[in-house]
């Protein structure tokens, strides 16, 4: 709604008794007042400038000019200097002073006639039917964005709450338009960005501002929360979709104009007819998981029936595994831990687990079409299959990608987590599926034992790793043994005397022997090397200078790595 600067002022000076004292361009548009704010961008074009400062002064009248406001509104008992009066008429700029008490709720609703205000009802009533009353039975994201901003006569694009853009909306009359335009610009500028307000941590909080936009109707006042971010000398704006937690996010090209009191009103009811339609795929969202997840726990456990009945429930949900499969586990480190230290509740421990999945399904998508996905109580199984863009041979360095970015994605998404990846290796035969899991299980738990968390580990670079971890699960009293026969004395020695032999002798076997390597790596003399290795044989009895005795050093470490023996800063110790 827009009226004239000398209707804003005669509105007023009539009801609160204010006095003009420049009348700037009294046939200037006004949109709407601004609050003075301490931070950048608090004024938009034809909003008049209301404050309540000490003094007014010619920088703050050049700086509210430069924004293109036709007036400012002073809340004082004071006068305007005769610098102020000067500078106002020299920048068009209208002044009018008001007395201090007069209540802000009171200026706002001054800045619509009683007519307007109806006249905003009906248009609410009307925005409401248009969004809240499907045409024709019309329940898509997509067209419930395009009415949106129809409405707004402005592009728009829908994220939901893991930073998935679901889809954008033009206005009716950008229909048709060539090119890159609307909200395929928009988009095409977030994702160039990568910016998400599911993400705003990403976001440098001198480069985001927040401001709650009003509009008065004759029964109170609606506001809706915007936050402006820049990125490269661009502007982006967007609100949230529903409160407290959000069930999404709507993005807005305010480059053309700013929000005005009708568009306030559209964004009132998008936020309530976006959140039903969100709310609507969140559902659908969690009855495919679900279904999925069944599949997939049927498949890693065997019970899948016959490999024609496993193909068929396959192709049913979008996957085609008749030529085989590689597993992916994400597993969140230490869930319980965390759970216990932070003490949520059941809603928020499941939505947490949503978040999780979804982040894991974004980034598949990206970089798969063939694949199931199954989220489990603590983490999320993948089974990949060959496609046209992904030949058999790929898959297993296609996965370490995929490990890297929901690594990435995830410590943006749950900044108190971290999460570590298992790869087994592809499976040819549809029947095999199921190992193709249980590798993948023993690579995530290796990883875990040996790198901690955020590790990934794939199955076919577990080395001798594996063998013994085998021996671990099936007899682990032997594999007590095997460790206690080699390296246990010399942990035992280093915890009592802080020394570093565990460490050196790691070192020197990872460097293939070489003790001038070693020196180098550890910043230490090759005669001080050569005691420690010396102190080693005298604690074990085996010697690093013969194979057989090098060889049994070797699995001896690997043993204390994955019984958890090792020093309370283990060293990285590679399979050779």
């Amino acid at each position: 709604m827009t009226t004239t600067l000398e209707e804003l002022f005669e509105a007023l000076v009539g009801e609160f008794g204010g006095r003009r004292v420049a009348p700037g361009n009294p046939g200037r548009p006004v949109r709407g007042f601004a609050l003075d704010e301490e931070v950048e961008g608090w004024l938009g074009p034809d909003e008049a400038a209301v404050t309540a400062r000490a003094e007014i002064d010619a920088p703050f009248l050049e700086a509210v000019a430069h924004e293109g406001s036709p007036a400012v509104v002073w809340r004082t008992k004071g006068e305007f200097s005769e610098e102020a009066l000067r500078r106002a008429g020299e920048l068009g700029l209208g002044l009018l002073a008001l007395p201090p008490d007069v209540p802000l709720r009171g200026i706002l609703a001054s800045f619509e006639s009683d007519d307007a205000k109806g006249g905003l009802l009906r248009y609410s009533h009307g925005a409401a039917r248009v969004l809240l009353e499907s045409p024709a039975g019309e329940s898509s994201l997509l067209g419930l964005a395009d009415r949106v901003a129809s409405l707004l006569e402005r592009p728009v694009v829908v994220e939901d709450p893991v930073g998935r853009l679901l889809a954008g909306g033009d206005p009716s009359t950008k229909k048709g338009e060539g090119g890159r335009g609307g909200s395929e610009a928009l988009l095409f500028a977030l994702e160039t960005h990568g910016l998400r307000a599911s993400r705003g941590s990403g976001v440098e909080e001198t480069r985001r501002e927040r401001r709650d936009r009003y509009a008065r109707l004759p029964d109170g006042f609606l506001s809706v929360p915007v936050e402006r971010w820049r990125a490269a000398d661009a502007e982006f704006f967007w609100t949230p979709i529903g409160a407290p937690a959000p069930a999404g996010y709507l993005w807005m090209d305010l480059t053309d104009r700013p929000l005005g009191p009708q568009d306030v009103v559209v964004l009132y009811w998008a936020a309530r007819a976006l959140e039903a339609e969100l709310g609507k795929e969140r559902v659908r969202l969690e009855t495919e998981l679900g279904v999925r997840g069944d599949f997939v726990d049927d498949v890693v456990s065997g019970h899948h029936g016959s490999v024609e009945l496993l193909l068929q429930r396959a192709r049913y949900l979008g996957a085609d595994l008749s030529r085989g499969a590689l597993s992916v586990i994400v597993d969140i480190d230490d869930f319980a831990g965390y759970l216990g230290r932070r003490r949520l509740k059941e809603s928020a421990i499941q939505e947490l687990k949503r978040r999780l999945a979804d982040a894991v399904r974004l980034q598949t998508r990206e970089l798969f079409s063939n694949f199931l996905l199954g989220p489990r109580s603590d983490n999320v199984i993948l089974l990949i299959g060959p496609s046209e863009n992904n030949a058999q041979e790929d898959l297993p360095q296609r996965a370490l990608d995929l490990a890297a970015r929901v690594q990435r994605y995830a410590k943006g998404l749950l900044p108190d987590l971290t999460v570590s990846v298992g790869v087994g290796r592809f499976k040819g035969d549809p029947a095999a599926i199921s190992e193709a899991y249980s590798e993948a299980e023993v690579a995530l738990e290796i990883g875990h034992r040996i790198h901690g968390p955020s590790s990934v580990s794939t199955f076919e670079r577990t080395g001798t790793y594996k063998l013994l971890f085998r021996v671990l699960q099936e007899e682990p009293e032997e594999l007590e043994t095997f460790y206690t026969e080699t390296l246990e004395p010399v942990v035992r020695y280093d915890s009592r005397y802080g020394t570093e032999l565990v460490h050196t002798l790691t070192t020197y076997l990872a460097n293939d022997t070489s003790t001038a390597k070693t020196a180098s790596d550890l910043f230490a003399h090759r005669h001080t090397i050569r005691y420690r290795l010396d102190r080693v044989k005298e604690l074990t009895r085996l010697d690093v200078d013969k194979s057989e005795d090098r060889e049994r050093l070797t699995l001896g470490i690997k043993a204390m790595q994955l019984l958890g023996h090792a020093p309370e800063k283990p060293s990285s110790f590679a399979d050779r």
